[in-house]
């Protein structure tokens, strides 16, 4: 029986249909768009390629400026492994039928870009003439995926600070903060220098957008409406907190947090379960913030300190405190903690 497989030299056979070229006649696309690789699982592909060769064969178009290499259309991890493997050729379809769209829509696919290289060959296309509604087009996509994207282009330093050292890489996270950025320059530069957080996500930028919008009802309301010892009075209520925070019993609120958002228990069927006194505890403990929103003295003052000190964050006790605090700032709403707890449940971003 003739095997239709085409064995190679280590020994390993290509799928039916493919190819066996020389590894040494193949370059990888200086276009292509995913120019990062995870080295570790780039070693992982090694070993197995070692073991079993290549089974899923890469793609390559002839090379219009030297004839008779190739230019690879996808596959520059398997063909990166096979040289680490040390092997001298790779199975390969030729299709010369393939452009650099046709290379992002198979990475896409794959989920196999950073948006930084989804934002580059956007701004390609743009210096080329494209208009941002061909390039969606092009690539299946929304005007605004496509308009978030090209953001990242041309990031304010802050902002730009924040991607590279990938404390924040949400696209819509973003997008929003240079949104911010241009109304709300200094408040967002300080936020960003003074912030703690390793890891910024779009419901903190969600959460900021509304601290700045209390922070300009503070400032317009008329000085005389104001106490004369706002100052102290701020800076009595700080320090008693941050007294009370360090005796109080949070890790119930942690728990709780972890419940809904890890587990995906319903607010209303984890408090039915909860015991009498940790159901009173929480209530408790949720509604004194509550209450701190709704009579705060200079609500943008104790955010800023709130923040700063780790109180208030997005993640555990400190985002349901926060919450509960906002929910007080709106003189309107009366207590509702499921409402509180329901908001956590169902924002993505959160954790």
């Amino acid at each position: 029986m003739i095997n239709k497989k085409n064995k190679t030299n280590k020994g390993h056979v290509a799928p039916l249909g493919a190819t066996q070229i020389n590894i040494n006649l193949i370059s990888e696309d200086s276009n292509q768009p995913r120019k990062e690789f995870n080295k570790d699982t780039l070693n992982e592909l090694t070993e197995t390629v070692k073991l079993r060769g290549v089974k899923s064969p890469i793609s390559v178009r002839p090379n219009p400026d030297k004839p008779g290499t190739y230019l690879i259309n996808h596959g520059a991890r398997r063909f990166r492994a096979s040289i680490n493997a040390g092997l001298k050729k790779i199975p390969a379809f030729i299709d010369t039928d393939y452009s650099e769209a046709d290379q992002v829509i198979e990475n896409l696919q794959r989920d196999n870009l950073s948006s930084r290289e989804i934002a580059d060959f956007i701004g390609r296309q743009l210096a080329a003439g494209q208009t941002k509604t061909a390039v969606a087009r092009m690539l299946g996509k929304t005007n605004p995926y496509i308009t978030m994207h090209a953001t990242l282009l041309d990031l304010p330093d802050p902002i730009a600070d924040i991607y590279r050292s990938s404390r924040c890489i949400d696209v819509t996270a973003l997008y929003d903060l240079t949104r911010l950025y241009k109304t709300n320059q200094e408040d967002v530069t300080n936020w960003l220098a003074l912030s703690t957080q390793e890891e910024i996500s779009r419901l903190d930028v969600h959460q900021f957008r509304r601290f700045l919008k209390l922070k300009k009802t503070q400032t317009s309301t008329p000085e005389s409406d104001q106490t004369s010892n706002t100052e102290d009075e701020f800076s009595t209520t700080f320090d008693t907190k941050k007294e009370q925070k360090q005796h109080a019993p949070t890790s119930l609120l942690d728990s709780i947090y972890n419940l809904i958002k890890k587990d995906k228990r319903e607010p209303k069927v984890l408090m039915r379960d909860l015991s009498g006194d940790d159901k009173k505890l929480v209530k408790t403990k949720i509604k004194t913030y509550f209450e701190e929103g709704k009579n705060c003295p200079n609500i943008a003052q104790f955010i800023i300190s709130a923040l700063q000190d780790g109180r208030f964050a997005t993640k555990g006790s400190g985002a349901l405190q926060l919450i509960a605090f906002l929910y007080g700032t709106e003189q309107s709403k009366p207590f509702d903690l499921f409402k509180i707890l329901d908001e956590i449940a169902n924002n993505p971003e959160a954790g």
